[in-house]
C-alpha cells in the first residue's frame, strides 16, 4: 500500500496520542473499511508493517527501564500483544519494537476459513469487541513463515505462540493431541514459550477439552516436547463464583501436568439478545475489552490463592495506569492487550506505562519487580459481573 505524508503524520500521532488515535486514525480507518471492523484489523496490520521504519525510530519511547520484570529467566518490558491481534505472525518484527513479548495465533495446523462474515462487531461506547470468527487461521505452514523471518531478523523480544489441536469430534480427543504435537514440533525452535488455547467460546468442537485429563494430558505433552526452559501456560476463559472449583480444577491439572501457568482471561460467552449490533447471525459472541475488567480480576486472585507458584499473564480490559496496577496487585507477572489498543492506538501503552512509573514512585518503589517482590496475597472480594 501506498502511504503519503498525512497517513505518516498520521501514524506517528496516533502511535503518540491516543485520543488523536480514537477520534480521527480509528475513524478514517473505518471511512476506508467501509464500516467493517474486521477490514479494519486488517488494514492495520498492512499499515504496521508499512510503518515499520517509524516504529523503529520511535521505539526508544517505548523503553521503560524501571518497568523490566523477570519472566521465566527472562528481563522484559511486562506489556505484549494478546493472542488474536496477530493471529498469522504478519506483524512480529513491527510489533517488537515496541512491545516486551509477544503472544501471535492462535495457530492451528491447517488454513481455517472460520464463521462466515459478519463475524465482528466493536461497541465504541462500552469498549468492548463482540466476535465469532470460530479461529480462522492461515494455518501452519504459512505461520512458520511469517516467525522464521522474525528469528532471523531479531531475536531480542520473546514470542509465546497460542496454538491449539482442534477434535473433529468430542470422542476424537486423540486428534487433538496429534495436532498439538505437531504444532509444537515445528514451532518449538522459534517459539520461546507456548500457550494452549481451548477456550474459545466461538469454535464448539474445543468444548471436549475443557476436562481436567486433557489439560494434564496436554501440559505433560508440551512439557515433553519443549522442557523445562520454556514458558507452558494455559488461556483460561472467564468464571463466575459458582464456577470457581471447576475452573481451578482445570488449572490445577494444567499445572500437574507441567504447566508454568496461565494467562487471564479469554473472551466472554454472551448470548445473542445481549449483542448490540443491529445485525448478528450467530446465537452466541465472545466479548472482550471494559467488560472483562472484573473477570480479570477474579482469575487473577482466584489463582494466586489457590496456586500460588503460577505464572500469570493478565489481560482483559487493560486500557489504563489503573487497571494495570490493579492486575499486577491482585498478582499478575506481565501484562498482555488487544481490544484496549484497537480503540485508542498504541499510544495507550506509554500512557499506561508513564501512569505506572507515577503509581512506583507515589508508592515509594524503585522499580515494578522491587513491587511484585514484596507483594502479598489475600482471598479476593472481586466479585465478576452478574450474568
Amino acid at each position: 500500500m501506498r502511504h503519503g505524508w498525512f497517513e505518516r503524520r498520521g501514524f506517528c500521532w496516533g502511535l503518540l496520542h491516543p485520543s488523536f488515535f480514537r477520534w480521527v486514525v480509528r475513524r478514517e480507518a473505518y471511512r476506508r473499511a467501509k464500516g467493517d471492523p474486521e477490514k479494519v484489523h486488517e488494514l492495520a496490520l498492512e499499515v504496521i508493517g508499512d510503518f515499520d521504519d517509524i516504529l523503529d525510530e520511535m521505539s526508544p519511547l517505548f523503553d521503560f527501564p524501571r518497568l523490566r520484570v523477570d519472566l521465566k529467566g527472562q528481563k522484559i518490558f511486562p506489556f505484549g500483544i494478546a493472542a488474536g491481534l496477530d493471529k498469522n505472525g504478519e506483524a512480529l518484527l513491527p510489533l517488537s519494537r515496541i512491545f516486551g513479548f509477544l503472544e501471535p495465533g492462535t495457530v492451528v495446523l491447517t488454513p481455517r476459513e472460520g464463521n462466515p462474515r459478519p463475524r465482528l462487531y466493536a461497541d465504541a461506547a462500552h469498549d468492548d469487541v463482540y466476535n465469532a470468527q470460530g479461529f480462522p487461521s492461515r494455518g501452519l505452514s504459512y505461520f512458520l513463515a511469517n516467525i522464521s523471518r522474525y528469528r532471523e531478523a531479531s531475536k531480542s523480544k520473546p514470542v509465546y505462540v497460542s496454538i491449539c489441536g482442534i477434535p473433529p469430534a468430542p470422542e476424537q480427543i486423540e486428534e487433538a493431541y496429534a495436532e498439538l504435537e505437531e504444532l509444537v514440533k515445528a514451532l518449538d525452535p522459534y517459539a520461546d514459550g507456548f500457550v494452549w488455547n481451548p477456550f474459545s467460546p466461538n469454535t464448539a468442537a474445543l468444548r471436549a477439552l475443557r476436562e481436567p485429563d486433557v489439560f494434564r494430558a496436554s501440559a505433560e505433552l508440551i512439557s515433553r516436547l519443549t522442557g523445562s526452559t520454556k514458558l507452558k501456560l494455559v488461556k483460561m476463559g472467564p468464571c463466575e463464583s459458582t464456577e470457581a472449583t471447576a475452573w481451578l480444577n482445570l488449572a490445577h491439572a494444567w499445572m500437574e501436568g507441567g504447566g508454568d501457568g496461565i494467562v487471564a482471561v479469554n473472551t466472554y460467552l454472551t448470548l445473542r439478545d445481549k449483542i448490540p449490533a443491529p445485525q448478528w447471525g450467530y446465537p452466541t459472541a465472545g466479548r472482550s475489552g471494559r467488560f472483562l475488567q472484573r473477570y480479570r480480576q477474579h482469575a487473577i486472585a482466584l489463582t494466586r490463592k489457590h496456586i500460588p507458584s503460577a505464572i500469570i499473564l493478565a489481560t482483559g480490559g487493560i486500557d489504563s495506569a489503573d487497571q494495570a496496577w490493579a492486575a499486577f496487585e491482585a498478582g499478575a507477572d506481565a501484562l498482555e492487550g488487544y481490544t484496549p489498543y484497537t480503540f485508542n492506538g498504541f499510544g495507550l501503552l506509554l500512557k499506561i506505562a508513564r501512569g505506572l512509573e507515577k503509581r512506583l514512585d507515589q508508592e515509594g518503589f524503585q522499580t515494578l519487580e522491587e513491587f511484585l517482590k514484596q507483594r502479598e496475597f489475600k482471598s479476593s472480594k472481586i466479585e465478576p459481573h452478574k450474568k
